[in-house]
C-alpha cells in the first residue's frame, strides 16, 4: 500500500488541496500527464494511478482524446449548438408512446428545441443504425433515449459512450441499462407492482398469480414489486403461478392460452405486466369458463383506454404518460444548461380501481 510520502501520494494530495482552495474549480483541466510528471518528478505511470483513483473518488474525469477535468461528471462544452434534441423511442403505436413524445416535444419546442425522432422497433440492430448516424452528424446537443430490451445485454452501449465523451448528455425514459450510467424518467416500477398486489391482497386474495415481461426492466421490478407485497403480508409465493412473456408475446397471449390456464388454474387473482395484458387474460379465462371477476379478479398497469373502456373495467395504476414526457423534455434543457443537473425522476401514482377485481372472504 503507498505511503504518504510517495509521488502516488502526493499527486493526489495536491489535486485534492486545490480543488479544497478553489484553485482547480469544475470543468477545469488538470495538468497533462507529462506536465504532471514532470512537476512530481516521477513517472506517467505513477501519474496515471493518481489520477485513476482520483476518477475513481469522482473527482476528476477523463475525456479521451482530450484530457482529465475537475468534476466526477464533468463534459467538456460542445463548441456548436445546434438546438436539436435526438429522441429515439422503441414504438409508436402503443398507447403510451404517442402521449409521451408529445410531452417531450411541448417541452422541447417551448425552450427553443426541434426534435428528431427516430424508432427502434426494440431491435438491437436498428438501435445501433440509429446510434451510428447520430455519431456520424455530430449535429444534436442532447439526446432521450428509451432502451431497446434494456434487461438483456447490449453490445450497443459503446456508441453511447462515444457521445458522451462529445459532451452530449444522454437521459433515458421508461427503463435504462443498467451498465450506461446515466439518469432516468420513469415510473417506479417496483412500487407499481406492489401496489396493485396490495389491491388483490386487500380484497381478500392470497392466490396470486403474475405475468411479467423477461426482456425490459420494468418486468423484473415489477416482478419485484408482487413479491415486497406478498412477502409482507406474510404469504407465500409459487413460480408455478408466474408466467413470464418476452415484447411480442405481449399482443399474442392466445398462442400460449393453455399454458396460462395452467399456469393460473388454482389463482383467484392475476397480476398483469401491463393492460394490454389484463384484457388477453379476461379473454381468455372467460374463453374457457373462467367469469370474470366472479372467479378471476385481474388487474394490470398504465391505466390506458383499454383499462377504462374494456367490457369489463380493469384496475390499473397509471403510467405518467404526458406529464412523464414533459418532465423528460424539461430535464434535458437543464442538463444541457448545466452538466451537473441530475435529470432523474421516479414516478408514484395512485391505483384506479374497476370492476375487474371482486372482494373475496379471506383465505387461510
Amino acid at each position: 500500500m503507498e505511503n504518504k510520502g510517495t509521488k502516488y501520494q502526493q499527486i493526489i494530495d495536491w489535486v485534492k488541496m486545490n480543488i479544497e482552495n478553489g484553485t482547480l474549480k469544475y470543468g477545469d483541466k488538470l495538468m497533462s500527464e507529462n506536465e504532471l510528471a514532470e512537476k512530481f518528478s516521477t513517472s506517467r505511470q505513477t501519474v496515471r494511478r493518481a489520477t485513476g483513483d482520483l476518477v475513481a473518488q469522482k473527482l476528476l474525469t477523463r475525456v479521451q482524446g482530450s484530457g482529465s477535468y475537475i468534476g466526477g461528471q464533468y463534459r467538456p462544452a460542445r463548441s456548436e449548438h445546434y438546438r436539436s434534441i435526438a429522441v429515439v423511442s422503441t414504438f409508436y403505436e402503443s398507447y403510451i408512446f404517442p402521449p409521451t413524445l408529445k410531452g417531450i416535444e411541448r417541452a422541447l419546442s417551448g425552450a427553443g428545441y426541434s426534435m428528431q425522432v427516430s424508432f427502434t422497433d426494440n431491435r438491437i440492430q436498428r438501435e445501433r443504425e440509429i446510434l451510428e448516424g447520430l455519431i456520424e452528424k455530430d449535429n444534436i446537443d442532447g439526446l432521450i433515449l428509451e432502451p431497446v430490451k434494456s434487461v438483456l445485454p447490449n453490445p450497443n452501449l459503446k456508441y453511447y459512450e462515444i457521445l458522451k465523451e462529445r459532451g452530449i448528455p444522454i437521459l433515458c425514459f421508461n427503463a435504462f441499462y443498467p451498465g450506461l450510467d446515466v439518469p432516468c424518467v420513469r415510473l417506479d416500477d417496483q412500487e407499481a407492482g406492489r401496489r396493485m398486489t396490495e389491491v388483490l391482497l386487500n380484497a381478500g386474495h392470497r392466490r396470486i398469480g403474475g405475468i411479467f415481461k423477461s426482456d425490459d426492466g420494468q418486468g423484473p421490478l415489477r416482478y419485484a414489486g408482487y413479491l415486497d407485497a406478498m412477502l409482507n403480508a406474510g404469504y407465500k409465493t409459487s413460480q408455478n403461478r408466474m408466467i413470464w412473456i418476452d415484447t411480442p408475446m405481449t399482443l399474442h397471449l392466445s398462442e400460449i392460452e393453455n399454458y396460462v390456464l395452467k399456469r393460473l388454474e388454482d389463482c383467484t387473482a392475476v397480476l398483469c405486466y401491463n393492460d394490454q395484458v389484463a384484457a388477453q387474460v379476461i379473454d381468455i379465462a372467460e374463453r374457457h369458463g373462467r367469469s370474470v371477476p366472479e372467479e378471476l379478479s385481474v388487474v394490470g398497469i398504465d391505466d390506458s383506454y383499454i383499462a377504462a373502456t374494456g367490457r369489463i373495467p380493469i384496475s390499473s395504476l397509471p403510467h405518467p404518460k404526458e406529464t412523464l414526457g414533459r418532465k423528460v423534455g424539461e430535464n434535458m434543457v437543464h442538463m444541457i444548461e448545466n452538466p451537473e443537473f441530475d435529470g432523474g425522476y421516479l414516478y408514484q401514482e395512485e391505483p384506479v380501481l374497476r370492476s375487474s377485481v371482486k372482494q373475496i372472504e379471506r383465505e387461510a
